[in-house]
């Protein structure tokens, strides 16, 4: 647990600087009620569960060419981190999000 505080940690400082990150939030989608079902079964289950019980956040390091400065994806399931961005950001989104889960995706700079 004392590993994610402190990468949510990290995450929050970085988004303190305008233009070194962005944020996209990750939702369930189909062509018809059937393979929206079968897509949010998939992210609750497949992603969200996984990460809530291991506390963790998904981390992938995403080297850019000709560039020193790599990025880092950032996945989160839903947590007090998620919420607080959520609301601050899209609180529009985050009702309807919430009823059929959802990760949100942070991309920084190292």
């Amino acid at each position: 647990k004392q590993w994610y505080q402190r990468r949510v940690r990290g995450v929050q400082k970085r988004m303190q600087h305008d233009g070194q990150w962005c944020m996209m939030l990750g939702l369930p989608h189909g062509t018809d009620p059937v393979s929206v079902n079968t897509q949010t079964t998939t992210l609750q289950h497949g992603f969200i569960s996984y990460l809530e019980t291991k506390q963790a956040a998904g981390i992938i390091n995403l080297p850019v060419p000709d560039q020193s400065s790599p990025f880092v994806l950032h996945i989160f399931p839903p947590c007090e981190f998620t919420h607080l961005h959520m609301t601050k950001f899209c609180p529009e989104l985050i009702e309807g999000a919430g009823d059929c889960g959802y990760l949100l995706i942070v991309i920084a700079t190292v």
